[in-house]
């Protein structure tokens, strides 16, 4: 993305290839870009994850003579991202690249390759770092597309009833967006995502449709259990994915904590 190249070209200049601070890098991106801690961050992971940076101990980067990094590359090699068909969803992200928005495309419009059934309208969840949720908003508004910012189900349905034949943005704001691909979900963020918003009742998607899809991409896909079930954690649903990763791998050495319950239609959808 060209806000990552801007900001990797911005600490090459500043710190060539010496050692640097998280810290450093906030004040060096703050002071050009008025980039927040939280981005900063977020930047540094992402340089990090694609080669870009090398971590030298807890919060120390250096920027390496040569664009390799194992650790890098094996996880970049070995998580696949969603992909992208809607040239809507396509425009969006544009359009967020343009401004510098830390964004990640995630949920079921993402995840079209593995469905069943496919509706009439997509429901594209775009998750934005904390504080740009406006700024997403507007900037998608701007160019007539349907977008709204952190909405109830209610809301959505309305929307949905008002606007026939519309695909609509649902923007949610995030501290950290992990699993991350250059703005796309990885397929294991996808799957939790898509599990969560559709169990929460946070979009108008079936539950069953849901199981089938998750059951395609572990029939069809070589996963990372291990990075499903830490995002599963990290949004309160650890047991739950730990019942499915079990219904689908029955020898994956793991068992849920707790005795999850509620997931009859995911579970129907897997089995059918």
């Amino acid at each position: 993305m060209t806000w990552l190249n801007e900001s990797l070209k911005l600490l090459k200049q500043k710190y060539q290839n010496k050692p640097f601070s998280a810290t450093e890098a906030h004040k060096t991106l703050k002071k050009e870009k008025n980039y927040s801690r939280n981005t900063v961050y977020n930047i540094l992971h992402e340089l990090y994850n694609n080669g870009s940076l090398m971590k030298l101990g807890r919060g120390v980067y250096q920027i390496p003579e040569r664009h390799a990094d194992l650790h890098a590359s094996f996880i970049a090699n070995n998580r696949i991202p969603v992909k992208i068909n809607s040239p809507l969803l396509e425009k969006a992200m544009s359009l967020l690249d343009e401004i510098g928005v830390e964004y990640m495309v995630t949920g079921p419009s993402t995840l079209t390759g593995y469905h069943h059934y496919f509706s009439r309208r997509a429901l594209n969840l775009v998750y934005v770092i904390q504080g740009a949720g406006d700024y997403a908003l507007k900037t998608l508004k701007d160019e007539d597309l349907t977008a709204l910012l952190d909405p109830t189900l209610n809301q959505l349905q309305a929307a949905l009833d008002l606007l026939d034949k519309t695909d609509i943005f649902i923007i949610r704001e995030f501290a950290e967006l992990r699993g991350n691909m250059d703005g796309k979900a990885s397929l294991e963020r996808a799957i939790i995502d898509t599990y969560f918003e559709t169990t929460r009742n946070k979009i108008p998607f079936s539950e069953i449709e849901t199981g089938r899809i998750i059951a395609n991409i572990f029939r069809q896909e070589k996963l990372d259990i291990t990075h499903l079930l830490n995002i599963a954690s990290r949004r309160g649903i650890r047991d739950e994915i730990t019942r499915i990763v079990k219904e689908l791998i029955p020898s994956y050495p793991v068992e849920p904590e707790n005795n999850a319950k509620g997931l009859e239609n995911v579970i129907q959808g897997i089995r059918e």
